[in-house]
C-alpha cells in the first residue's frame, strides 16, 4: 500500500469548500506515478522506453463527505498487475478518520511503436515487487444511452491535454459533471463509471450528448462510438 498524505488548498476547493472532482482526479494519477516511479521510473523515462499507459474504464464512489479546504485527506492506493493486458488500481480516501471515497481503475500499457497494448509484467520488470493486492477485474456494466436531453459542443483546449497529447481522463470528469443536466447546488455526485475508447486531440471538438437515465456519451468528430461514456449517479442534498 502507498500513502500520500494532503491538505485542500484554495486552488483545488470549489465554491462550497470541498474538493474539485478534477482535483481528485490528478491527485489519483499523481499518486499512483509517485507509486511506481522505483519500478518503471518517471513518466518520462517510461515514455523514452517507447511505452506508455492508456486508461480504460474507472468507477469512482463517494462514501462520505468530501474533504474541504484546509482538511488534511490521505489517498491510499494499490495495484493488481495479474490481468493479462489490464493493470488495476484502487484508491482509498480517508479525512478525518473516515473513508470518503473509493475508486477503482483499469490500465493498458501501450507501446507506442507498435501502437497495441502489451503484457506489463512482460515489460515493466518488478512491477508485482511492490504495492500490489488483488483486486477484482469486474466494473459495473454502463447501460445503453437513451434519448438525448441535453447536447454540449466542447471544443479540444490545449490545457486539456497530457503528455500523450490527449484529453486527460481528469477534464472528461470535470466536464461530464460540470455540463451535466442535473442541478449541483440541489444534487450531490454518489458515483460516477466511465469507459475510455479513445482520446480526443487538440483542434477537435467533443459532442458531450446526456440522456435522462445519467449516462453521458463523449462523442469526437468523425468517429461513430463514444470516445467515452459516463453513468453518473445523483442523490437529494440532505
Amino acid at each position: 500500500m502507498f500513502t500520500r498524505n494532503l491538505v485542500v488548498l484554495p486552488s483545488n476547493a470549489a465554491k462550497d469548500g470541498t474538493i474539485k472532482l478534477r482535483s481528485l482526479l490528478d491527485y489519483f494519477q499523481d499518486t499512483a506515478t509517485l507509486a511506481v516511479n522505483d519500478v518503471e521510473g518517471t513518466p518520462t523515462q517510461l515514455y523514452a522506453k517507447g511505452y506508455a499507459w492508456v486508461l480504460t474504464r474507472y468507477e469512482i464512489e463517494f462514501t462520505g463527505p468530501l474533504p474541504s479546504l484546509d482538511d488534511e485527506f490521505t489517498i491510499n492506493t494499490y495495484h493488481d498487475p495479474n490481468h493479462a493486458y489490464n493493470c488495476l488500481r484502487v484508491f482509498d480516501v480517508t479525512s478525518g478518520g473516515k473513508h470518503v471515497v473509493w475508486a477503482k481503475s483499469s490500465w493498458v500499457l501501450l507501446d507506442l511503436a507498435a501502437g497495441r497494448p502489451v503484457k506489463p509484467i512482460a515489460h515493466i520488470e518488478g512491477i508485482t515487487s511492490r504495492d500490489t493486492g488483488e483486486i477484482s477485474p469486474d466494473f459495473r456494466e454502463l447501460p445503453k444511452a437513451g434519448e438525448i436531453i441535453k447536447s454540449v459542443d466542447v471544443p479540444v483546449m490545449p490545457h486539456f491535454l497530457d503528455y500523450n497529447a490527449h484529453v486527460n481522463n481528469a477534464v472528461y470528469f470535470a466536464l461530464v459533471h460540470d455540463f451535466s443536466p442535473i442541478d449541483t447546488d440541489t444534487h450531490t455526485l454518489r458515483g460516477v463509471y466511465a469507459t475510455f475508447r479513445s482520446g480526443a486531440k487538440f483542434g477537435e471538438t467533443m459532442t458531450l450528448n446526456y440522456s435522462q437515465d445519467g449516462v453521458c456519451c463523449v462523442m469526437r468528430q468523425g468517429v461513430v462510438k463514444p470516445s467515452a461514456q459516463f453513468l453518473c449517479v445523483w442523490e437529494d442534498r440532505a
